[in-house]
């Protein structure tokens, strides 16, 4: 931290929750002269959800960590109030003769394979990353992610397989002992099979957090918490990058943390290509006897339903439907009852639609835009400086943007006497 004489201006450019958590670090750091701009007319980006009749209507799911969690504990000490929910958790996935398979505490696809096997890794595309499997988990993973993204995988990052909720594959006709001390033994085998937490005896995501009073309410204090630091808010604000860049050559730091697409124009990179899918939310009213939230993956690459998440507002249960395209009412409430039927789904009973939504997803997990965002990182250093900082575009939660932000805040604002010494 340095003195608030030594620090120089910030201007942040997006007022997500990226832009949000840039902020309050940019204050803990010792800077006192902080602009966030926000295009839209509040803060919160594409997490501030719309309401039906008093209800937060929530397409994704957004959770924080458990105390301690870094992202949580800087709004923590900025006077924001979290509630710990019991962290659960399911997955759905294929079984010979058309069965399904429940799995509890797991959140990636069960499959049955006889061997562990696993080649290398020799690509940064996701069909690369499933071709190190055994052919049998393979074949499902492959029909799996055709289903879900109808687009070639050799053209997919391999860093979908978070999004997707492949990223580790439980081998249901593996001893679970065997599984593990493969896991333990061999790093690649740890990042590619997981096992369910109740069998592997993992602790650390047994419980969650979310804004105490919804996210609206959260997003509110938030911009109430940075007024009181002193930030200054333009809501409905656009800034082109070349203003960004102009700005920085006046001595401020700029922080990006709103879509990256429009830096490429301006610095003569060609933008990068897209994936060009879109999921289908649909939003129930309903009633629920089992806990709240919980969150159910599909994995059979049958159906519409790509994934499901229940969760209460104002004492009302609601559930998320996001579907690869979309079905029919009856269609899709008879679907999701199936979906539910090993996790207390007899105690589901779906009420009035609330919303129906068709929203792009994946834009940034193709590979040719995992590449063109490395060159885009390099050409921001050289010609920028490290007063231009990326605002964590790929980072998959928000302790992970909090980390990345924070690591090059630091180097921005440091006095080069300090850091050479």
């Amino acid at each position: 931290m340095i003195s608030s004489s030594e620090a120089p201006s910030v201007r942040i450019i997006g007022g997500g929750l990226t832009g949000i958590l840039a902020a309050f670090e940019a204050h803990r750091l010792g800077c006192r002269r902080i602009e966030l701009h926000e295009r839209f007319d509040q803060l919160g980006g594409s997490a501030w959800p719309r309401r039906d009749h008093g209800l937060e209507l929530r397409p994704e799911r957004l959770y924080f960590g458990q105390a301690g969690d870094p992202a949580r504990a800087l709004l923590e000490s900025n006077g924001l109030v979290f509630e710990d929910f019991e962290n659960r958790f399911g997955s759905v996935s294929p079984a010979p003769g058309g069965d399904l398979v429940f799995t509890h505490d797991f959140e990636g696809p069960a499959l049955r394979t006889r061997k562990l096997d696993l080649g290398p890794v020799t690509g940064d595309s996701l069909a690369d990353r499933i071709r190190a499997y055994p052919h049998d988990i393979g074949q499902q993973l492959t029909r799996y992610c055709q289903w879900a993204l109808g687009a070639w995988l050799d053209e997919v990052s391999a860093e979908a397989a978070i999004p997707l909720g492949i990223k580790r594959v439980h081998a249901t006709d593996i001893e679970t002992c065997d599984l593990a001390r493969a896991k333990r033994s061999d790093p690649v085998y740890d990042s590619l099979y997981g096992i369910p937490r109740a069998l592997w005896g993992r602790l650390q995501n047994l419980t969650a957090s979310l804004p105490a009073e919804g996210f609206q309410t959260f997003f509110l204090r938030c911009r109430a918490a940075l007024e009181r630091l002193g930030v200054t808010i333009h809501t409905a604000s656009m800034v082109s990058p070349q203003r960004a860049f102009a700005a920085r050559e006046a001595g401020e730091v700029v922080v990006w943390a709103a879509d990256p697409t429009p830096l490429f124009a301006p610095l003569d990179l060609e933008p990068p290509k897209r994936l060009a899918k879109s999921l289908v939310s649909y939003i129930f009213k309903a009633r629920y006897a089992g806990p709240l939230p919980f969150h159910v993956r599909n994995f059979t690459a049958e159906g519409a339903v790509f994934r499901l998440h229940l969760y209460e507002c104002r004492g009302q249960a609601l559930l998320s439907a996001e579907c690869v395209a979309e079905v029919s009412d009856s269609d899709l409430r008879r679907e999701i009852h199936r979906l539910m039927s090993g996790f207390g789904g007899a105690s589901l009973h779906l009420e009035e639609t609330l919303s129906i939504q068709i929203e792009p997803r994946w834009g940034q997990h193709s590979v040719d835009a995992a590449r063109k965002l490395s060159i885009l990182h390099g050409v921001l250093a050289r010609s920028q400086g490290a007063s231009f900082v990326a605002g964590a575009w790929e980072a998959q939660d928000p302790s992970a943007s909090l980390a990345e932000i924070s690591a090059s805040l630091v180097a921005a604002i440091q006095p080069a006497e300090a850091v050479a010494a």
